[in-house]
């Protein structure tokens, strides 16, 4: 079965529409509408709904808010639901030196550890925040190795009136970076990513609470998209793009940012995508080089593990068909890097730039290195590569963190009482 992304064609039907807000929900792979603006996925084929913009009513503005500047191209009907966290106007810094020396001398990096958190994931929780008011979503779950989990409990805490429960892989704990709070319920899970995902689902499923969606969430999405939007206008047309990928919704953001932004002008051609993996966990780059059309269970990794813990997710499933069109329509690829590769960039970027970078973005700018080395990358090309965030160190960690395993909660469950989960310390919760 075939699998492409409708995102033109919408485009093309939604043409001088002008709807309610400027934008129209839709789902990418049917064209299907949506009777519920809280629906993440096709209630038909399963596919991800998206927004379409009536691109003849498209003013970008100035000011330094991005979520202002871009907000014709954002999923916000009204403007007064904006909650800007401080996110965005990151800077893109053409890489001379590094470039020199790995033989990219066109080469561009968006540093989005600029971020607040030090993350482009702030992005999803500016834009994620700002729909969730519009939508009347005042609780929500959602579960994340780290990144996504500061931006959103450190947007929760600065906003008034939002409450959310936070599900991580317990080896993972290191990496959420926020302060006890009581807007803020922390649930470490024992297993992996996949399975935080199965219980964040779970709970709020049996807590009536509203499910952030993750990949499938539509403001993650266009969030990650305002990272592009701002490179597209700081430099000239790139030819490629990389960027780490685990799900690979920052990609698709990307992607679509593009074409909306070829319809406006603003770009000429769609760059080719490339989307990089570590070779430790590398479901994507395996199924891609096989030619795979959908993830076979010999590609997902059991128990991930490598330096780059943002981008560990063994089973990409139900993404990967539209990374695979993203990267394959564009001309560009899905490829793995190794440990050493990505240390040696790493490196190498902090003594010629100095920028200092996590091991996911070190491994988007390995992965432009080594097409460079296999001439897979021309001299003269344009290379933009998207640095996705820095280490936090120093920063707190949460310290009332409740554990439950991987079948919990067993039946309906309050939002503020759970009973039967452990603490940190092995006691009840009250």
């Amino acid at each position: 079965m075939s699998f492409a992304l409708r995102y033109e064609q919408l485009m093309d039907d939604l043409a001088g529409a002008r709807p309610n807000g400027g934008f129209a929900l839709a789902c990418v792979l049917c064209g299907r509408r949506p009777d519920d603006e809280r629906t993440n996925r096709c209630h038909g084929c399963g596919g991800a709904i998206d927004a379409i913009y009536d691109l003849s009513t498209v003013a970008l503005n100035g000011g330094r808010n991005p979520l202002e500047r871009y907000f014709d191209l954002l999923p916000i009907r009204d403007k007064a639901n904006v909650m800007w966290l401080g996110e965005g106007n990151t800077p893109c810094l053409p890489a001379g030196e590094f470039g020199r020396r790995v033989g990219i001398p066109r080469l561009v990096l968006k540093n989005e550890s600029a971020n607040p958190t030090r993350t482009t994931k702030d992005r999803i929780a500016s834009v994620g925040l700002s729909r969730f008011a519009e939508l009347g979503v005042r609780r929500f779950v959602m579960a994340s190795t780290g990144n996504s989990s500061t931006a959103y409990a450190c947007g929760v805490q600065a906003v008034a009136g939002m409450e959310l429960a936070l599900f991580c892989g317990h080896r993972f704990r290191h990496r959420l970076h926020y302060r006890d709070h009581a807007a803020v319920r922390t649930y470490l899970v024992d297993g992996d990513f996949v399975a935080a995902g199965t219980v964040a689902r779970r709970f709020a499923e049996r807590s009536g609470a509203f499910s952030e969606g993750g990949f499938f969430n539509l403001a993650r999405r266009e969030g990650l998209k305002l990272a592009y939007l701002e490179a597209f206008d700081q430099m000239d047309q790139p030819d490629h793009v990389f960027q780490a990928i685990s799900s690979g919704m920052g990609l698709l953001g990307a992607y679509k940012g593009a074409l909306e932004y070829r319809r406006l002008g603003r770009l000429h051609r769609i760059p080719a995508f490339v989307g990089v993996q570590q070779a430790s966990c590398a479901p994507m780059a395996h199924a891609y080089g096989e030619g795979a059309r959908a993830i076979a269970p010999h590609h997902i990794v059991a128990e991930p593990h490598g330096l780059a813990e943002a981008i560990l997710r063994g089973d990409p499933t139900q993404t990967y068909p539209y990374i695979r069109h993203v990267c394959r329509s564009s001309g560009g690829a899905i490829l793995a890097v190794d440990d050493r590769e990505i240390r040696a960039t790493r490196d190498l970027l902090r003594e010629t730039e100095g920028l200092d970078v996590c091991h996911s973005s070190a491994t988007a700018l390995a992965g432009a290195v080594r097409m460079r080395r296999e001439g897979r990358l021309a001299e003269d090309a344009v290379v933009l590569v998207n640095l996705t965030g820095g280490e936090r160190v120093g920063w707190p960690t949460p310290t009332r963190c409740q554990i439950v395993d991987a079948s919990w909660p067993p039946g309906p469950v309050d939002w503020h009482a759970p009973a039967g989960v452990r603490t940190e310390d092995g006691t009840c919760v009250p």
